[in-house]
């Protein structure tokens, strides 16, 4: 083919697809800033980036991903695991993953483990031999001893949640144990004098911090930590009713509880009705996430927002700053508060 730029013409000549050669002449630019533009790696102006995307849609260019795969040493891929992928929470840190990665011409590949913990190191394993370009990592259960084969593999892993487990893991997370300790001072000004914590099956990662933070603040406040009001259980709505169907059964029962997700919070509400009681009149319900139904249920949750979508893009740009070297080290922490959002339950 044969391109005349001045007119924006296409010129029938050989045949074939399509060269990112012929975009760029067509947009009036360089090779390498369609890349650029392309890839999001480098900064493009608006407007350069509207030319190049106009001429791909005249020429029905598209990337060989595969090759430039190939010419890289890379798969173009990065994994993602998740404990439940029903919770909304997950779909939305996976949106914030695309944003980020998709620009730059990074597929996900998804696996949900159930939150268990032979799922968890089964589906490291899985990444490994699929040779992804690294791992974003948001789990329950794992210990440091898990990671480790991903980390001799050389593939750049973001844990999200959770403390740093060993040298050669990044971290992504809100403030989960500022945030907690926020909530129960925020339900301590209220009022309310025995607050229940309902967590998952074992206090690790994410509710492992929420409940230190909880535990702090009653200790703050001078209040003793009673261990019957630290409810275990699953990570779910249901698991959040029989949580806190528990809690009511008590000789002196909770007048307030903190869930470890809004899932579990909504279920808290459904335990609390089943048994004749207003919530919050009779009993408070705090969330944690901000996820799209806590605002929908009624009442509405007072939670704390976690910015899923943000924390997916922070975890992403920093699993490509690895990739490309730009960020070197053994280690590093990204903290993205969380805030409180107050509604009708507390």
């Amino acid at each position: 083919m044969r391109w005349d730029r001045g007119e924006g013409a296409q010129v029938a000549s050989r045949g074939g697809r399509p060269r990112i050669g012929q975009v760029a002449a067509l947009a009036g630019v360089s090779a390498t800033t369609v890349s650029h533009a392309l890839n999001g790696r480098r900064p493009v102006s608006e407007a350069t980036r509207r030319r190049v995307l106009d001429a791909i849609e005249q020429l029905g260019y598209r990337p060989n991903v595969v090759a430039r795969g190939l010419r890289a040493g890379r798969s173009l891929t990065i994994g993602l695991v998740i404990p439940d992928i029903t919770n909304p929470f997950y779909p939305v840190l996976a949106r914030g993953l695309q944003d980020v990665l998709g620009p730059a011409g990074y597929d996900e590949i998804v696996t949900n483990t159930n939150g268990e913990r032979d799922l968890e190191r089964h589906a490291l394993d899985k990444m490994i031999s699929r040779q992804v370009d690294g791992i974003a990592f948001a789990v329950f259960h794992t210990h440091a001893d898990d990671l480790r084969p991903v980390i001799d593999a050389g593939i750049p892993v973001v844990r999200l949640g959770g403390r740093q487990a060993l040298p050669g893991v990044d971290l992504v997370h809100s403030d989960d144990e500022g945030s907690a300790a926020e909530a129960a001072r925020y339900l301590l000004r209220g009022g309310f004098r025995r607050i229940a914590f309902v967590c998952g099956p074992a206090a690790e990662g994410p509710a492992a911090e929420r409940v230190a933070g909880y535990r702090a603040a009653l200790a703050e406040a001078g209040f003793a930590v009673d261990p019957e009001l630290i409810a275990h259980t699953e990570f779910s709505r249901a698991g959040g009713a029989e949580g806190v169907g528990r809690l009511l059964e008590l000789p002196d029962p909770p007048d307030a509880v903190m869930c470890a997700n809004d899932m579990m919070a909504i279920g808290a509400v459904d335990a609390a009705r089943e048994r004749g009681l207003r919530v919050p009149g009779d009993l408070a319900v705090m969330g944690f996430d901000d996820i799209e139904a806590a605002s929908l249920v009624t009442p509405q949750l007072t939670t704390m927002a976690n910015p899923a979508r943000e924390i997916g893009r922070a975890c992403a740009r920093l699993l490509l700053e690895r990739i490309s070297g730009t960020v070197t080290g053994p280690s590093t922490e990204v903290i993205i508060p969380a805030r409180l959002v107050r509604r009708q339950s507390a």
